[in-house]
């Protein structure tokens, strides 16, 4: 970020930090006003807000046979990072019938292990990324998967790069 002159119209102040070596008084500046630079780092964040996604995922005996459950609901996350850099989606799973993690809606199709994994995403040159993302899931399924219900098994986070 670049720094501010600020002007200080305070004889007792100026005097102080110029006695600290944090400012000095130009020369040709009137004793009670004088310059000092003044910088600030923002720090990088990133943050994420689950609008929806689903609750759970069935489980058939045909999506066993085909090897992939097909999640028919989607996940909608709201994404803002103030990091020009970007940021990584990080995902989690959380599914013992999971091999591989299928996501759809970045863009490209992406494929994630069963523990999960990270995407990253570009940022923006303006000051702050702002992004609806609308996420699609397809699990291909573990060799020990059972038919059933189960709880949604995938975590997602967020962090600036």
């Amino acid at each position: 970020m670049s720094g501010k002159l600020w002007t200080v119209r305070s004889t007792a102040l100026a005097v102080a930090l110029a006695a600290l070596g944090l400012a000095s008084i130009a020369p040709g500046v009137a004793a009670d006003e004088f310059r000092l630079p003044v910088t600030a780092t923002i720090a990088k964040r990133a943050t994420l807000k689950v609008l929806a996604q689903p609750a759970t995922v069935v489980i058939s005996a045909a999506d066993i046979a085909r090897g992939y459950v097909e999640v028919p609901g989607r996940a909608q996350l709201s994404i803002r990072s103030n990091s020009q850099s970007g940021y990584m989606l990080v995902f989690a799973s959380e599914g013992d019938f999971v091999r591989h993690i299928r996501v759809s809606g970045l863009g490209n199709e992406v494929q994630i292990g069963a523990g999960g994994g990270v995407v990253p995403q570009s940022g923006s040159a303006q000051s702050v990324t702002h992004a609806t993302l609308e996420l699609g899931f397809r699990f291909d399924l573990a060799a020990n998967a059972r038919q059933g219900t189960y709880a949604w098994p995938v975590q997602m986070s967020v962090v600036p790069i």
